[in-house]
């Protein structure tokens, strides 16, 4: 029996870590058009919008704007809002991403340089730009969303995403 319930127990170690270094490797970095370096994690605590998009996309300033129109609304809560770019740095300078799409005003820019971030929450179709909602415990919320549609709902839409999560 005891020897049973110490199999068990190591059984139970070695599983948690597994989950804990399969977390570890899901931990994305990213960086700023000033070179600073941004991990995943470094999301968690706060609610977070991040919009995976690229330099040449037509819809970028209407994209930047409806994250800007978030990022007012949440001013002073626990809510970041970035747009990621897909590009990567022979594709747009990091001069270009500071103004890319226009002014980002509170919007954080960053760059997923080999694209792993967005392969992995863009979902079975990798479509840009695409948009995820993450917990505070840097898990999405809900499916990403493919496409942009000025026309939507879409600050709305994601402010019941966020305000559901704040409540939390």
């Amino acid at each position: 029996m005891l020897k049973k319930i110490k199999a068990i127990i190591i059984g139970a170690v070695m599983v948690a870590s597994l989950t804990v270094t399969a977390g570890a490797q899901q931990d994305f970095t990213f960086l700023s058009p000033d070179g600073q370096t941004v991990s995943m994690s470094s999301l968690r605590g706060k609610v977070a919008v991040v919009l995976f998009g690229g330099i040449n996309d037509p819809q970028c300033r209407d994209e930047i704007k409806a994250l800007q129109s978030l990022s007012d609304r949440y001013q002073g809560k626990d809510v970041g809002i970035y747009w990621i770019s897909v590009n990567t740095p022979a594709e747009a300078s990091n001069a270009q991403l500071k103004s890319a799409c226009g002014p980002t005003g509170s919007i954080v820019v960053l760059r997923d340089n080999n694209r792993a971030a967005f392969k992995r929450f863009s979902g079975k179709v990798q479509q840009l730009p695409t948009v995820v909602v993450l917990n505070q415990q840097g898990e999405p919320q809900g499916q990403p969303r493919g496409g942009f549609n000025p026309n939507s709902d879409f600050v709305n839409d994601l402010a019941a995403i966020i305000d559901s999560l704040l409540k939390k």
